[in-house]
């Protein structure tokens, strides 16, 4: 697991921008060592099925920056967001398993965007350690995982959440939950995933305060 990194999250709930956009606004912050563009589109509408969204608050898009600490402070206080249109969620980030995503290519599966509200009845060190230190390989284990990005918001936009997971899975689970839960043909263990899954997400997050959406990922930089 890597440390944790300084991470600006911006969701769109409305029109994305181009890739080209992203990239040309990023030229002048060269403290930037990640940035990826994901959206809807054809290839990511297949994982329809995975879609929740109990707040009528879907995201539309996600551009996840990874940089250095004044690169991020640039950033916000330029008002980045606000200019491409989206939601600042400024996070402390903790990557798992890094996706394999060269610069300039879209990811051959789907990004499950995933955020969250935590549970009313537990305070923020309960959330640390339900997700960041309990969750983390049960996550891993019982899913056909092939990136993984968690992101403890710090700073909130509006809508507020309290996490954003990323994770990213290959073709076949947008439309198989054998394929999704890492099963094969297994009917009876992908079902025992799923039951573990639910039971150790049930410990921090509030399931009807969860937006989910399948998106394609673009690395830009």
């Amino acid at each position: 697991m890597s440390a944790h990194d300084d991470r600006l999250l911006i969701i769109f709930y409305g029109e994305v921008p181009t890739t080209e956009a992203v990239r040309l606004a990023l030229l002048d912050h060269t403290g930037v060592s990640f940035a990826a563009l994901a959206m809807m589109d054809e290839h990511s509408e297949k994982a329809g099925m995975w879609t929740r969204d109990p707040l009528g608050c879907l995201p539309s898009g996600r551009l996840a920056i990874d940089a250095d600490p004044d690169s991020i402070e640039s950033l916000v206080t330029s008002r980045f967001a606000e200019n491409l249109g989206g939601v600042a969620y400024l996070c402390e980030g903790i990557t798992p398993l890094m996706p394999k995503l060269n610069v300039g290519e879209r990811f051959l599966g789907t990004l499950q965007l995933c955020c969250f509200q935590r549970r009313a009845d537990i305070n923020s060190a309960q959330l640390y350690q339900y997700w960041l230190q309990e969750h983390t390989d049960v996550a891993m284990s019982t899913q056909n995982t092939l990136g993984y990005r968690q992101n403890r918001v710090s700073i909130s936009g509006e809508p507020h959440f309290d996490g954003i997971v990323e994770e990213y899975f290959p073709p076949d689970a947008s439309h198989s939950m054998q394929a999704f839960f890492a099963d094969g043909d297994n009917e009876a263990r992908m079902w025992e995933h799923i039951e573990k899954l639910t039971q150790s997400s049930e410990r921090f997050l509030d399931l009807d305060r969860s937006e989910v959406i399948h998106l394609s990922d673009i690395r830009i930089i």
